[in-house]
């Protein structure tokens, strides 16, 4: 039987994000790079406002402000002011710790520049949209 290849339309065939879930992914280990908090641990905070509306992480403040079947709505603040609100698709909150390609070995981010520029994101477009 011949294998099927991806000819570029539709998703990928495997592990693989949509071109929104990949930016916010990106956007998210960006702004864990930018306060130095640890991915992981920036990750379950997220899972934990999720589960209980709130959690903290680092001088961040995670609040899960809806939920949906398939999306989570979550603004992230520090000291009162407004990080960032986005949806998070609630399968890649079941996954552990999807942040770790973005992180790991070589900067994903070729300068802090780009970095910036990320950060001036304030909302993503949900995965469904």
């Amino acid at each position: 039987m011949q294998r099927r290849l991806s000819r570029g339309r539709g998703r990928p065939r495997g592990k693989h994000y949509s071109p929104a879930e990949f930016r916010l992914l990106q956007y998210l280990a960006s702004v864990s790079m930018k306060y130095g908090i640890d991915s992981p641990s920036f990750f379950e905070s997220f899972v934990e406002a999720w589960k209980s509306q709130e959690s903290t992480c680092g001088s961040l403040s995670i609040e899960c402000r809806k939920q949906t079947r398939d999306n989570a709505t979550f603004l992230i603040t520090n000291n009162r002011k407004v990080v960032a609100q986005f949806s998070v698709p609630k399968h890649i909150l079941e996954e552990i710790n999807p942040l770790k390609e973005f992180t790991q070995g070589p900067s994903a981010f070729s300068s802090r520049d780009e970095i910036r520029s990320l950060s001036d994101l304030k909302y993503l477009k949900p995965a469904n949209a």
